[in-house]
């Protein structure tokens, strides 16, 4: 069965934005893991700075091994999501002009964004279509929320947040809400997760070499 489009196709998930919700444990669906995992990556405002530019320019991925083509999203406008804080919403949905840019005047990455990873393993080429789901920011935390879409070997999100803390440590966090979704991923369980292991060490530490 052909695939539409990378910007055309859908989360291949039901509970977008779980991955972001206070209690997220009590909504995981049956048949989904859970993988959170947390680093220390420097100390100070300017590495937290260099950190977030760093992920909205795909640097986490980029730098543990993955190729990523982005697709920017069509739209003149972004979608914000409702932020939340200790269980209260802080913050109301609403739709905004992109106006995040890097020092070279490229805009960085925004809801609505598509991408396809690629990851060469052995000889041979595995595709990994994603979403940016939703971008917060605050003054000492951002997070960066990715959906997987329809051609993806996992179904599920993950969601990437670096944080400034009180002693100026800085941290970056990784949590995932997944299930294997090609059958191939589900006849090679134990191979794909060390796979999966190896990767994730590498996205802990990315951030510490831009």
């Amino acid at each position: 069965m052909s695939l539409a489009p990378i910007t055309e196709r859908t989360t291949n998930y039901g509970q977008v934005g779980i991955t972001s919700q206070p209690e997220f444990e009590r909504f995981i669906p049956s048949g989904f893991r859970v993988i959170e995992r947390r680093s220390r990556i420097g100390h100070g405002r300017p590495r937290f700075d260099s950190a977030v530019l760093g992920l909205r320019t795909w640097q986490v991925q980029r730098r543990s091994g993955l190729d990523v083509e982005v697709y920017p999203a069509d739209e003149t406008q972004v979608y914000r999501p409702v932020v939340y804080r200790d269980g209260d919403v802080v913050e109301s949905a609403s739709y905004e002009q992109p106006t995040d840019f890097d020092a070279s005047g490229a805009a960085l990455l925004q809801p609505g964004d598509s991408a396809m990873q690629t990851l060469r393993v052995a000889g041979k080429k595995f595709q990994a279509p994603l979403r940016v789901i939703s971008v917060v920011e605050e003054p000492d935390m951002h997070a960066v929320t990715f959906g997987a879409l329809e051609g993806h070997p996992e179904k599920g999100e993950e969601r990437m947040r670096v944080t400034l803390g009180e002693d100026g440590a800085v941290h970056f966090e990784l949590r995932v809400v997944w299930a294997p979704n090609a059958w191939w991923l589900r006849a090679t369980m134990p191979w794909f997760k060390r796979i999966q292991r190896t990767h994730h060490d590498r996205f802990m530490y990315a951030l510490t070499k831009v």
